[in-house]
This record gives structure tokens, sequence and C-alpha cells, in this order.
């Protein structure tokens, strides 16, 4: 009952969304309370603040020792307020129909966190005057912290930062992670530092905004238990813990449409070659660089050793996880010369000259010798006159290479632990991108990292992987990995219409304990430096399983464009090439984790990398050619938690009504955010009941976007949102994740063929008009409340989750008539205790369905899942009028050495209200040694 409550009441609060203002001058509502805070209007006297009180402009704000407030402002900005703090709300213009409009506040001591809206998405649109100078924040998330005699502003996450002193000076900060700290404000001494942000920076706010126990969050009677036993919740919601439905606009159903090559390539899965070292692109016709011309390059080495930003470890041996540039030493320019009519390339490196041969165009292999005697091996990339990039390796012996007789081999063994890479390019002009006039889709192609393939010996297309990855995960494995290519979406201004970009690479491959899988995913945004022109940046998600018998990683850590010599960081005419990595220069890193850390690495500073990729435009065409829908869908989610605390010990979580999974759509904005409930069913974790988590943007106006794109109705992806991402225990309390949740979702759209081994021997549901795809996500947090467990911390991770949606009908659009049949699949995840022990992998199988609209009863069942056949009754749809559907149903096997529940909803398609169906299922036998849970989707 305490659990439907919980449920009940975070459905409820999720659907909070201001509207009009009261009054002309209403800013906003008081959202939360802890009641030791003030409020003061202009001209009025002082006055408690309540939860629901309208804010109005130029009105204080003031805390005591126990006082917080969040203000939840009407374009859903939100600042949260710490004990002992005072903030006015100088100035608030919005325009809701714009999206424009300008916020001022002054916040005159204490701490707070901003949490940007519509109107922190313009330059300039929100404004912070504080004692030490005035901050500028752009698209995100700032801790600001008054504390201690001196003054701390941090980007958690977003665009930028901006700071002005009182003295004039200006600093910005464009990077989340980072702090600009002025040491002794009260001294006078208000010279800032920008430097990365540390925990003490995060803990001091975090403290400050953390509410005390004994307080009720501006309820003035709070319910007690006999109240919560009596209140009716558990009979009005069925007796199951469904969320209170969400209000939605009827979105216009359009049936997707597969869009196949028809003079532009638009949606080509490209597979990693096999045993290939070179990638043998030629694009010839493009002339040679001037004879005589000198270019400069920026030339990244392996250092002795390699110290992460985020880390408290040093890698001791960083060329062999690809881990190159970081210090002076190692990051370096040096002037090439080129020569021989343009076929050339000299210059020297570490005090030994080399000449590396040029092709016309493409990329090609090379074996020189240096002027110190040392043979080297690698590739050279050419794009005309305008892009250069090269990469070598030490040979340890030297036989003579012929590529053409000995494709995919180099003359010797490799010194693979000593990369060099170097690149040059002609930065792109930001003006000549902005005269296209059109909406764009631009397809770029990805080079393998050469340090994989020096290990490897196969140029594969999972992106973004450790290279010691990839030798548990084999050249086996990927060589048959499956790419969406990088893919950017564009107004017709780069620069004003938020270009956004993905890419993805994935492949499930096997069956059972043998099954390996691995997902790789990126999004996220292009951007006009004002210095280094179009930059690229978004976070690096995904993960792997070597075996089923091995634990899932999870990836953390940059995707950014790398500026060359000058700077620059996309080159050429047209925005057409430009090198993917990590941050050598900040020493930022990928990073790897797990619920049972170090593997399957073999110690911790295994578990941190580099990469490095080169992007070439392989096509550009209007955005017009594609399909793209604005809506808004409604579903299911499962997955395999993985609890850290436990061992790794896998838990089944899933969704159980409609409105746990929401996925709004913009084909404006090129964007897609969700929001997420699944639950622990069946009880198996001691203290956690459920997982709220944000994707992509936000829906709500709980807290900033997170990272999408949208390029059209079948490809898409979305990584974490911080502000939509909480834990939910047993006894109803809130934890809140204390670092980037290392979240993704994508549909099985996006790399088509990635899971083809799941239906081997079942029928994939072609399902035009559902969505279904997969997740990931690592969610760590601290539970401070009185029943946290002896070890309060939580790290719970998934590794490639299920989930399912549509456009959901209401009740009362249901036949009250009729009978229908559907056909489709169920695809999910399987946890099973062995004897060499506990195993997970993913399975599909057959979905379906009868039912009878007008008796309202029916019958589902899931065949050659995992070897399991189960099925059962339904009972009839439930929901008011208004509300979406759903129905629920018992599972079991012939058997009866399984049992489980399915719970689903009816789906508009273009011929009528329930065309389809979608839903989520549970088994399990009676001592948990097999459990499994997934989705399904299934059509007329």
């Amino acid at each position: 009952m305490r659990r439907q409550y919980m449920m009940a009441a975070l459905g409820a609060a999720l659907v909070v969304v201001p509207g009009a203002a009261a009054a002309r001058n209403d800013v906003g509502v008081a959202a939360a309370v802890n009641q030791d805070a003030l409020r003061t209007p202009p001209g009025a006297g002082t006055r408690t603040i309540v939860l629901g009180d309208n804010l109005i402009y130029r009105e204080r704000i003031e805390t005591a020792g126990e006082g917080l407030v969040q203000i939840l402002l009407v374009d859903g900005s939100t600042f949260t307020v710490g004990a002992n703090s005072d903030l006015v709300i100088d100035e608030f213009v919005y325009d809701p129909n714009a999206g424009t409009g300008k916020l001022v506040a002054t916040f005159g001591k204490g701490v707070a966190r901003f949490v940007g809206g519509r109107l922190s998405k313009n330059a300039g649109g929100v404004t912070v005057k504080t004692p030490v100078g005035t901050i500028g924040i752009r698209g995100g998330i700032a801790n600001l912290n008054l504390l201690g005699g001196g003054a701390r502003f941090s980007l958690l996450f977003g665009d930028e930062l901006s700071f002005t002193g009182l003295n004039g000076e200006s600093r910005r900060i464009y990077e989340r992670g980072y702090t600009l700290a002025i040491a002794s404000a009260a001294s006078g001494n208000y010279r800032p530092e920008i430097r990365r942000t540390n925990q003490a920076d995060i803990a001091g706010v975090q403290q400050g905004l953390a509410g005390r126990g004994g307080q009720t969050g501006g309820i003035s009677s709070p319910p007690t238990d006999s109240q919560v036993r009596n209140s009716g919740v558990g009979q009005a919601n069925s007796g199951r813990p469904v969320v209170a439905v969400l209000p939605r606009p009827r979105p216009q159903v359009v049936e997707s449409t597969q869009i196949n090559e028809g003079g532009q390539v638009v949606n080509e899965i490209n597979h990693g070659a096999t045993n290939e070292i070179i990638r043998d692109v030629v694009v010839g016709g493009t002339p040679p660089p001037v004879e005589g011309a000198e270019v400069v390059m920026r030339v990244l080495t392996a250092a002795s050793s390699y110290s992460p930003a985020s880390e408290t470890f040093t890698v001791t041996d960083p060329g062999r996880q690809g881990l190159i540039g970081g210090t002076p030493g190692s990051d370096i320019t040096a002037t090439f010369t080129v020569t021989a009519e343009g076929t050339q390339l000299t210059g020297t490196i570490g005090g030994e000259t080399l000449t590396i041969p040029l092709p016309t165009g493409g990329q090609a292999a090379f074996r020189v010798v240096t002027s110190g005697g040392r043979t080297v091996a690698g590739t050279v990339h050419r794009n005309g006159d305008h892009f250069l990039a090269f990469t070598y390796f030490e040979e340890i012996s030297a036989p003579l290479l012929v590529p053409s007789e000995v494709p995919g081999t180099v003359g010797g063994p490799l010194v693979v632990n000593a990369p060099v890479f170097g690149f040059w390019g002609v930065r792109t002009d930001p003006a000549t991108l902005r005269e296209t006039g059109t909406n764009q889709i631009r397809r770029y192609h990805l080079s393998a990292d050469p340090v994989q393939v020096a290990r490897t010996g196969v140029a594969h297309d999972l992106y973004f992987l450790n290279p010691l990855a990839g030798e548990l995960l084999g050249p086996s494995f990927l060589q048959n990995v499956r790419t969406s290519d990088f893919l950017v979406v564009s107004g017709s201004d780069l620069t004003d219409d938020d270009p956004r970009f993905l890419v993805s690479s994935m492949l499930i491959q096997g069956q059972g304990a043998s099954q390996s899988s691995a997902i790789s995913v990126s999004a996220g945004q292009i951007y006009e430096d004002e210095v280094d022109g179009f930059v690229i940046g978004g976070p690096r998600r995904g993960g792997f399983r070597v075996s089923g018998y091995d634990p899932s990683v999870l990836y953390a850590g940059p995707v950014s464009s790398l500026p060359g010599s000058d700077g620059g960081h996309v080159f050429g005419p047209n925005g057409d090439n430009f090198v993917l990595g990590f941050g050598p220069g900040d020493l930022d890193a990928g990073n790897d984790s797990s619920a049972r850390l170090p593997l399957p690495y073999e110690t911790v500073t295994d578990t941190v990398s580099g990469y490095t990729h080169v992007g070439q435009v392989a096509s550009i065409s209007p955005s017009g050619e594609f399909v793209r829908t604005t809506r808004l869908l409604n579903g299911y989610a499962s997955g395999m938690v993985e609890v850290g605390t436990n061992g790794g010990a896998a838990v089944p979580f899933w969704s159980m009504s409609p409105n746990m999974l929401t996925m709004g759509f913009d084909a404006v904005s090129n964007s897609v955010g969700a929001s997420m409930t699944v639950l622990d069913a069946f009880d198996g974790d001691e203290h956690l009941a459920g997982l709220v988590l944000g994707f992509g943007d936000s829906l709500f106006t709980t807290g900033p976007n997170g990272q999408s794109a949208l390029i059209d109705d079948n490809r898409y992806a979305l990584t974490y949102n911080f502000g939509e991402t909480f834990a939910i225990t047993d006894d109803e309390e809130v934890i809140a994740p204390d670092s980037n949740p290392r979240s993704y979702m994508v549909p099985s759209t996006l790399v088509a063929g990635a899971d083809n081994a799941l239906f081997t021997d079942v029928a994939r549901c072609t399902c035009s008009f559902l969505e279904w795809g997969y997740w990931g996500t690592r969610f760590r947090g601290e539970d401070v409340s009185e029943t946290a467990p002896s070890d309060p911390r939580r790290r719970d991770f998934v590794h490639l989750g299920t989930w399912a949606a549509g456009d959901v009908s209401t009740y009362g659009e249901l036949p009250t008539v009729g009978t229908a049949s559907y056909a489709g699949h169920a695809v999910g995840n399987v946890a099973r205790t062995t004897s060499d022990g506990p195993v997970q992998y993913l399975a599909a199988g057959n979905f379906n369905m009868t039912y009878d609209f007008g008796s309202r009863s029916g019958s589902a069942s899931i065949t050659n899942f995992d070897g399991y056949n189960f099925g059962g009754s339904l009972t009839s749809p439930t929901g008011s009028a208004e509300g979406l559907n759903s129905f629920v149903g018992g599972l079991s096997n012939p058997g009866e050495t399984l049992s489980g529940v399915l719970t689903g909803s009816f789906v508009r398609g273009p011929t009528g209200p329930a065309q389809g169906v979608v839903g989520s299922f549970g088994v399990s036998d009676p001592s948990g040694a097999y459990t499994a849970t997934g989705v399904v989707v299934g059509q007329q």
C-alpha cells in the first residue's frame, strides 16, 4: 500500500506544469518548501512561504538555518535555495509562444542551484547578480556557492557559464565539469580562477540543499500510515502500483516510413571490415597541396604516464589504452613540408625526420624508415588540400610490406603501446555553411580507431571503445559490428538552429550464456565558439558484456572534436572533416565501470581509455527527404538491474502502466525526450522500489535538457537527463544521483541488423506504427534516510534493457464489440543461476494475443522465449474514459515451473484505436534461480 501511495504521488508530482500566470507579475510558484523560509513582496510585509505560493518579481526570498525553497518559474527554470540564503527575482519577461524573454536575479548570500528552462537556451537570457560579479548561464545547471568567505560557481551541465567581475574582467566556462572560483571575496581579491570541479565544490552545495529530517516539504498535515491505508488509493488503482495519468495532447498518427536509397544514401549500414588493416577509400580528383607548402600538424603521442582528471590513480602505460597527449611533451605541434609534387609529406617528430607518402585522396598504408633508423608502419588519410591525418607505430621487425599482395597485414609486430597520431586541416568558415539556406541531414563515415586496428587486426565500427575491451570481445565479434554512421541534423543556419548529431554502433552475437553484446552511443550538439569555430561535443554512453557470465560494463566520458594546431575543430570548405576523440587537453578520458569492478578488466587502471576517429562527409541531403513526426507516445520498459552493493546480483525491474514511459518527439527542434519508471515488482531488491530515469530533452519542468538528436522517425538517440533521474526506496525516500547517470536510449531501427541473433527463430514484428528499442543506465547515489542499509551507496547498472511505446488509446476510445488477434514478438533480459555461476543475456520470443472487446476478455502467449512457452488470460482494460487504457494478465508455463505477469495497452494505428499492443512482462521460477523481464509489441 505504501508503494502504491508513493507511486500515485509521484505521478501527480510529474504533471505539475505551470500554466498561465495568475497575474501579470506572477513569475513562478513555490514548488517545494521546508518552512524556515520567508518571502517579502515589494511594498508588503514579510510572511512565511507556503507550498504553492505564487511568487512575483522583485520579491525577496530569504531562508534561515533550516530553510529550503524550490522556485519553479513559468518558463521551466528552477532556483533551489539552501539555508541562510537570499534571492530576489529582479526582472522576468517571458513569451511562451516564442520562448524568448529575460530573467535577471540577485543572489546575495548562501547556496543555490539554478536549472535552466526555455529562457536559458537564449544567449543572455539568464543573468544572476552576486556580490562578486554577474553570472550568465546558458542552457544548463549551475551551482552557486557564496559560503566560506569565497565564491564558487560550477557549470554542472550546459553550454556556457560567463562571469563579469566588479572590475569589468570577463571569464567564460564552455564545458560542464568546471568551476569559476574566487578565493577571498571578503578581502577584496576578486580575481577569478577557472578549474575542474572537485568533490568539495559539489558537496558544499549538496549539503546546503539537503533537507533536514522531520520536515514535511510544506505540507501542513502529512498523512499517517493509517491514513494512507484508509485512503482508497489502492482500490482506485485496482490494487496495482499505477502512476497517475499524465495529461497529453492527441497527436496525429502517422505511419512510419522506411526510407530507402533513392539517389541519396540515407540508411546505409556499414559493416566492420574483416581482418582489414587499411580501408582503401579513394575519393580522387582533388588537387594536391602546393609544392613546398608547410602545414603545422598537431601531434599526439603516448607519455610515460597519464593521470585522468576524474580519477585518483595514474596509468603507467597509457599508450596501450589509447591515452595519447595530455602533457606538454606528448601533445606538440610539428611543421611538415609537402614535397615531390604533392606526393610526399616530410617533417620531424621527436628529433627524427620521416617522409610519408601522400595518396591522391582517401586512406592508404605506408611503411618508412626514420632518420634514426627505425621502421614505422601506419596509415595516412587525405581529403584534397584541406585535411591530412596520419598514425603510425614502430615495427619490431621489418619484412617487406606489399599491401596489394598481403591485404590486412603489416610488415611485422608493432609497438602498439607507442602510437603517434597527427592531423592538420583548413578551418571551416562558419559563414559558408550559413549560406546553404536549407535544413540538412549530413552523414559522415568515421574511421576505425588506429590503436584498435593495431591491437586486434580488425578495422571495426564499435566506436569510442577501450582498446583492452576490444581484445576481450575479440576479432570475431568486432568485425560484425554495425553502425548508424555519424549523422548531423541542422537548420538552414548551423549557428542559430541548434544542430545536433548522433552516432551509434551495436552488436548482439550468440545466444544464452555464450552471448556477447555491445552498444556505443553518443548524441550531442554542434555549436559555434567565437574562437574555435564549430565544435562537436557530447557524452560517451553504452556498454558491453563479454559473455553471459561476465558483468556488464557501462561507459562514461566525453566525445568531442579535437582542435588542430590553430584551434579549429572542423575542416574543409563544407565542414568535410573532423577528428573525434576524448579530452587529452583536459586530461579527460573515457571511463568504464561495472557492478563488480575491476571485472572484466584486470585492474581499475585498465578502466580508462582514449579513442580517435577521423570523420569524413559522405552525403548531404535536405531534411525534407526524411519523415520526421512531432508526437507523444506512451508505453513500457524493462531491464535487469545489476546491484553493485550486492555483488552485481541481477533484479528484474519493469513498468506496470503506460504512464511509466512517456516519449516526446519535436521535429522542429530535432529533439526527443523520455521519462521512464521501472519498478522492483518481484521485491528482489531489499531496499529499492523503483528507478525514475530521464533521457534526452526534458518533458517536464523538473530539470534541464540532456542530449538527444532526432534524424528521422527511425533514427534518434537520447542520453542522460540529470534533472529527471532519481531512485525511490521501499520507504518512499528519494535518492538523488550524485553524478550524471550514464543513461542512453535508442530505437531498434537506429542500427539495423545489430540484434539479428535474437530473431534467428523468432518472427520480428514489422509494427510500423509502434516503437521499441534498447536502453541502459548506471545510477549512483547515497541513501541518507534513517532506514538506509549498512552500506547506503547505490550503484545500479542496466545494460541493454528494452522498451516499447505507441500512441496508447484512451479507455473511452476502445471498441465495445468485435474480436481481434495480434501477432508480434517479445524481447527482454534473462538472469539465471547455473553450476558455473550467475548468467545474464538477452532473448526474444513470439508474442500472440486474442481479445474479445464485447466480453472484455482475452488471452496472450509468449513462445520460444529462451526455450520457454508461457501465457494466460487477460482482465478487462481499466482506466477512466479520458485516461490511457491498460490490461493485466497472469503468466505461467505448462509445467508451472514459471509464473509471472503481463501488463499492456492497446495502441492506436492508422486504421483504428486498437490496431496494436505494447506491454511488459516478468516471470520467475519459485526459487528465483530463473527470472526474465521484457517488453512485447504486436499488431492486428
